[in-house]
């Protein structure tokens, strides 16, 4: 399992066996294909309780959860994989117009990500250096020839895909990353919140590596970054921003 947050309940799900504990609006376990109203995950809570827009509603007319609205909302028990899983399948709702907004949107920002590695090829040339190192700690993307640096980049991570489980996960839900190189991406997920886009808010979701690409290309246009760069790794692929960069 992963690791397991302070304060987290365990339990057997007959599907994913061992789990962690979470709970929905049996609403959202009938059709998961909705918009899912709850916080963003922490470190102490990595899958914030879920309400659909029927149970938001109750929680409008008091402001709060309490005696009066919390016996309206029909809760269920969750492990956090079937979670993971419904929450994944709520992208779909997005369709007609607002899809086509949204890949239209899609294709601004490979063109804009496109022009922008073209322009680092041009000054860097990345691809032929003999090794990099990337340091959370200092935010940093060194690339070396020969024990010399050569290229320097200021860095955050955007997110990661895994190709063992075909998943994306964004930066600022990885709470194995330091505080310091995942921050900045919340931006973009406050960018989707104001244009409703779901794969821009949704903490973890099933994909492609081609999606991860997507991401990318959708946070290095929004936080108006230099590019991107791709680490690979046993089983998936990290995708670092890179926000400036120098020769060393």
């Amino acid at each position: 399992m992963d690791e397991k947050p302070e304060e987290v309940d365990e339990l057997e799900c007959a599907q994913h066996g061992k789990a962690y504990t979470t709970y929905v609006c049996e609403h959202l376990i009938a059709n998961p294909v909705q918009k899912w109203h709850c916080d963003y995950p922490d470190a102490e809570n990595h899958w914030p309780d879920a309400w659909c827009a029927i149970c938001d509603a109750h929680y409008k007319e008091e402001g709060e959860w309490n005696e009066r609205n919390e016996g309206l909302v029909p809760i269920k028990l969750l492990c956090h994989v079937c979670y993971e899983d419904a929450r994944s399948a709520s992208l779909d709702r997005i369709e007609g117009t607002a899809l086509a907004t949204w890949n239209n949107f899609l294709d601004t920002c490979y063109e804009d990500l496109q022009k922008k590695t073209d322009q680092l090829n041009r000054e860097f040339d990345l691809g032929s250096h003999q090794r990099y190192d990337w340091d959370q700690a200092k935010g940093e993307l060194v690339f070396s020839n020969n024990g010399i640096a050569a290229v320097v980049a200021k860095i955050d991570f955007i997110g990661s895909y895994s190709s063992k489980t075909g998943t994306w996960l964004w930066a600022w839900a990885n709470f194995h990353l330091l505080e310091n190189v995942r921050t900045s991406v919340r931006a973009v997920r406050e960018f989707g919140e104001r244009c409703d886009y779901p794969c821009l808010t949704t903490p973890k979701w099933a994909a492609e590596e081609v999606n991860a690409w997507e991401m990318a290309a959708v946070a290095v246009h929004v936080l108006n970054a230099r590019g991107i760069y791709r680490s690979p790794h046993d089983g998936g692929a990290s995708f670092l921003l890179i926000r400036e960069i120098s020769k060393a």
